[in-house]
């Protein structure tokens, strides 16, 4: 009796060991089985990224990723100008949206390579039922969408990468932060070449610039947005959009995250750059800038009053190119090609 108790607590034991086994192999991210190797002589590849409690970390891919999700506009639009549309397994981007139909309209090839095009409730089930390899995004898409940090997709296999000048990880966001960011998605996919031009076209137009309008004094700036209740946020020297001022010519004197008509109308910038999120915002920031308490601003009689999109001057990745001209072309009329003005 004693021997076949033994034997059934070590069946028992046995069967205990292998469910552990077995649920840590099904909590570990699966993804298909691949019938070609994507690994060469530029792999095994490491970048430095951020883990979702803001320290530094690195990351080693072995391989070019295949199946990536991917959260936040600019991190999405980055990989389609690069034209890895087939290895986007989700992204949330809502169809019928003004940003859905732009992004068909401009990378249709691309955008019709995505596996899922609408993951409107990004969230860890269905970023596991996409069977991701890699995940990139902001510090906010692993805290706030996802709500699991960087280590627990880790230990499933899923490497993942956060953009640095997202949601406050380093204290003062740069052009050369964007840029880094840009050479490790070359470094990461294997595309460097691309990501090279893109940061030439960048270190070129701020040196083209500064040769442009040498000798001329540099300008009081601005760069606000609207918070309601005769208030704005304001965005210093310590932002992405404070370097791009700075790097072009502009100085940006007021520190205060927060700022009442009484102070911009104190400080009275010559240039002001006011931040907008969609399309409906515009008309409302016209208005508001066309009343009577605003008329004595300079940057109103001069008409130096210029419209920013967030996604230029916020996290630009791709689109740092863009926010520089729209800024070069705020501060300097005369060479100004698509900057819009209120």
């Amino acid at each position: 009796m004693k021997k076949i108790a033994g034997i059934s607590v070590l069946v028992i034991i046995m069967i205990l060991l292998a469910g552990a086994i077995l649920g840590n192999r099904q909590e570990r991210v699966q993804v298909p089985d691949k019938t070609v190797s994507h690994t060469s002589d530029h792999y095994p590849t490491t970048v430095k990224t951020y883990d979702s409690e803001n320290h530094p970390i690195s990351m080693t891919f072995t391989e070019k990723p295949q199946r990536v999700v991917v959260h936040e506009l600019n991190t999405l639009e980055t990989l389609l100008v690069l034209g890895l549309g087939d290895k986007i397994v989700g992204t949330s981007v809502t169809p019928g949206s003004m940003t859905y139909k732009r992004l068909m309209q401009k990378y249709p090839d691309q955008m019709q390579k995505i596996m899922i095009r609408n993951m409107q409730e990004l969230n860890t089930e269905s970023v596991l039922a996409s069977y991701p390899d890699a995940i990139i995004g902001w510090k906010s898409t692993f805290t706030a969408a996802l709500k699991r940090n960087t280590q627990w997709w880790n230990d499933r296999g899923v490497k993942t990468y956060v953009a640095a000048t997202s949601n406050h990880i380093l204290n003062y966001g740069t052009i050369e932060d964007e840029c880094q960011y840009l050479a490790d998605m070359g470094n990461i996919f294997d595309m460097e070449d691309m990501t090279n031009q893109l940061i030439d076209e960048i270190h070129q137009e701020i040196q083209a610039t500064r040769e442009a309008v040498k000798g001329k004094p540099k300008q009081k700036v601005m760069v606000i947005e609207m918070s309601g209740r005769g208030a704005f946020m304001n965005y210093d020297e310590g932002w992405l959009v404070g370097d791009m001022v700075t790097s072009l010519g502009g100085y940006m004197p007021v520190k205060e995250r927060r700022v009442g008509v009484e102070e911009l109308l104190e400080q009275n910038p010559e240039v002001i750059f006011v931040v907008y999120f969609n399309e409906s915002q515009k008309d409302t920031i016209r208005q508001l800038l066309r009343q009577p308490q605003f008329s004595s601003l300079q940057a109103v009689i001069k008409n130096r009053i210029c419209l920013l999109p967030f996604d230029c001057m916020y996290t630009s990745e791709m689109k740092t190119i863009q926010g520089i001209r729209l800024i070069k072309e705020g501060l300097y009329p005369e060479l100004k090609e698509s900057g819009e003005t209120v």
